[in-house]
């Protein structure tokens, strides 16, 4: 048995082959080449955080099968029977519980959700999140073997077969073995590189022979159709552009994330979607997400405080009745109706807050069961109901039922007792008027602003030519409120002080007193309270409503779209996308080109098994030319036309893309001003809602 050193270079190209195949087969390889790829691209890791919900439960790389479907289990093992796969069992979690034990809990179970602590939560457990990194992953996959493409690639073959030429003759085992490389070279040229060996082996004799080796490079060399790096290289180009474009979107979803979980709209749709997308515009200034939560959280406070001082109208329009100071019944009737429908309303706008409570868990990531309290301090300063006052309010009507009826109160005692628990609301009081005179200074501290906007609103145009002159906006309103205010904070912190005072000598009389008379005086004195209360409310819901300022918001279109169209990832991309597609019509004009390629190849070898040795006549050069007629090329033909159409309407589309962007701003801007004006008649309103109930109370 003889052996050539060409022969032993087949065989370590094989084993050096085999290994490095072996090696770019691990996925962690995969994960190598795109952290090079994408670098420190932020918010980036595909990798879930193991305290994620998202997390898997195996520790494996491959996950173990779930629980089948009975019936699909059995599709499955009448088709592959003895060979179906093994079914999983129904201890196999599609999820960890670990993930629980790593939530920012109260001392009562509960998360506290303010927006700092829901973007963590969500950032680290929203599927959402995690499928859009996953998304610029695969994107940057696709790179890498766009790249590997084009690298010289190897390979290695073996074939085997027995042979028996003819009866008597022995029987021999042929093999041959290819080794060797391929690749792309410059102006689109393909080149292959390889050596050949051939073993013989006499079965009977057990005998081996190894030649006829062969050594061969075939270089074929493209001089019309494709003979450019524009067109070898398109592929490569392509997978790198998308890659770009879908950083960039990642990078706008990453912003715009925040905005979807604030807000409930983000405005990016996130990697992996090609071709011109349409620019979000702002359509209306209603809000969901965080602060959708939080509106309805203040909703229910102004509803519950509307049902407190309806419960307070009804006790005392009961009362007068009861006293004949009100003869007719419909004024109760009408109360105990308006009762009825605001104790509704917020029945149905709780239900409403919880569902949407359960959805903003969802966008989280979160289960809909967790359970999870709402930080309402966000809008404490739009907060216009005191809800300690409302608290009291609702104790205090409470005890007055009790006092007005016989049954329930019916020793001196238990009256005193009510009358008692009324004076230890002395301090939430003292509290609320305190902060009474802090909402008075930070209206005092406010008035300058509401004077400039005052003056801002009352130059505006488009008012004046709605017939809204200079006396819409006054500011002697401004000045008038606030001297109300002052006048009320004095006289009611006075009264309250005298208020006590007589609660506490009416008390200390109920032992001359006679029940009937004890419980009138205490009623009467309790009904009195209630009113101060409401008062109160009303004076701070009045400073409150006055001390919000209005931060003008004004957006100069030409502007704005100057600095859109060079800063916004969106535009960049639809840019890269009208180019991409024209490169697509390119390329199609390229196909409607002959086929012209000049062909070179070498062989160097033996075909004398046995001898192992390289000579010349066994070798041979060859030159050539393959020309390849576009006489049939119809579909290219139709291609190419097709790929015109297809850019004129990509061309079209982009055109589009900057008429809505141009919308879009000028409908922000309109949008700014009608919200600006909306706010101010909305105060407006509400100073009148107070009026109204500050007169009724009277």
């Amino acid at each position: 048995m003889k052996f050539c050193l060409l022969d032993f270079v087949c065989l370590f190209w094989a084993i050096l082959l085999f290994a490095g195949c072996a090696r770019q087969i691990d996925p962690a390889v995969a994960d190598r080449e795109v952290r090079a790829l994408l670098g420190n691209a932020p918010g980036f890791d595909w990798e879930v955080n193991s305290t994620s919900r998202l997390a898997a439960p195996s520790g494996t790389q491959f996950p173990f099968s779930p629980k089948d479907d009975p019936d699909a289990r059995r599709v499955t093992e009448r088709i592959q029977q003895e060979d179906a796969h093994e079914d999983g069992n129904q201890s196999i979690k599609l999820e960890r519980d670990e993930w629980r034990e790593n939530l920012p809990l109260l001392e009562n179970g509960n998360v506290l959700l303010d927006l700092e602590t829901s973007m963590k939560l969500a950032l680290l457990h929203s599927s959402e999140f995690q499928q859009q990194k996953e998304e610029l992953y695969l994107s940057a996959l696709n790179v890498t073997y766009e790249r590997f493409r084009l690298q010289p690639k190897p390979f290695f073959g073996v074939s085997s077969e027995i042979e028996n030429a003819a009866e008597g003759s022995q029987d021999a085992l042929d093999s041959r073995a290819r080794a060797g490389f391929s690749g792309v070279a410059d102006q689109g040229a393909t080149w292959v590189a390889s050596l050949a060996s051939r073993l013989s082996i006499e079965l009977s004799e057990g005998s081996a022979k190894v030649g006829g080796s062969l050594a061969n490079l075939t270089i074929t060399q493209p001089l019309l159709k494709g003979a450019s790096k524009r067109i070898y290289k398109e592929r490569l180009t392509l997978a790198e552009r998308r890659l770009l474009s879908d950083a960039r979107s990642m990078e706008q979803f990453r912003h715009g994330f925040f905005l979807g979980l604030a807000t409930g709209n983000n405005p990016s749709a996130g990697p992996g979607k090609s071709g011109l997308a349409s620019p979000a515009s702002l359509s209306s200034s209603s809000v969901s997400g965080y602060l959708g939560l939080l509106q309805d959280a203040q909703k229910i406070r102004n509803q519950e405080a509307n049902v407190a001082k309806l419960k307070d109208s009804l006790a005392q329009l009961e009362a007068a009745f009861e006293a004949g100071r009100i003869g007719n019944r419909l004024q109760v009737d009408q109360a105990r109706q308006a009762l009825f429908g605001g104790q509704s309303s917020l029945l149905a706008s709780k239900a409403a807050f919880e569902s949407r409570l359960d959805r903003f868990k969802q966008s989280m990531g979160l289960p809909s069961d967790l359970l999870v309290q709402v930080d309402e301090g966000y809008v404490e300063q739009f907060r216009l109901t005191d809800v300690r006052l409302v608290a009291l309010q609702e104790y205090l009507n409470r005890i007055l039922k009790m006092v007005r009826n016989p049954e329930e109160t019916p020793q001196k005692e238990d009256l005193s007792a009510f009358g008692r628990e009324s004076l230890t609301m002395q301090n939430e009081v003292a509290k609320s008027l305190a902060g009474f005179s802090a909402d008075r200074l930070v209206l005092r501290e406010s008035i300058p602003s509401r004077k400039k906007w005052y003056a801002r609103l009352r130059a505006r145009t488009d008012l004046q030519e709605l017939g809204m002159g200079t006396e819409a906006f006054a500011d002697e309103e401004l000045d008038l409120v606030v001297s109300d205010l002052n006048v009320t904070f004095v006289r009611l912190s006075g009264e309250f002080a005298d208020y006590w005072e007589n609660l506490a000598e009416l008390l200390s009389s109920f032992d001359v007193l006679p029940i009937d008379q004890a419980r009138g005086r205490l009623a009467e004195s309790l009904n009195e309270l209630t009113g101060m209360f409401l008062e109160l409310s009303l004076a701070r819901a009045s400073a409150r409503l006055e001390s919000i300022v209005m931060e003008e918001v004004e957006v100069d279109t030409a502007k704005a779209w100057k600095v859109a169209s060079v800063e916004r990832l969106d535009w960049m991309n639809a840019r890269a996308a009208l180019v991409d597609v024209w490169r697509e019509a390119d390329l199609a004009r390229d196909d409607l080109r002959s086929d012209l390629d000049l062909v070179l190849s070498g062989d160097l070898g033996s075909d004398q098994l046995g001898s192992g040795n390289f000579k010349s006549s066994d070798s041979r050069v060859g030159v050539g030319l393959e020309l390849d007629t576009p006489l049939s090329k119809v579909f290219e033909r139709n291609q190419y036309r097709a790929s015109l159409i297809s850019y004129q309407q990509a061309r079209r589309s982009y055109l589009a893309f900057e008429d809505e962007v141009l919308r879009s701003l000028r409908n922000f801007n309109r949008l700014a001003k009608l919200s600006q004006l909306d706010f101010e008649l909305s105060r407006a309103a509400v100073r009148g809602a107070i009026s109204q109930v500050d007169l009724a109370r009277l």
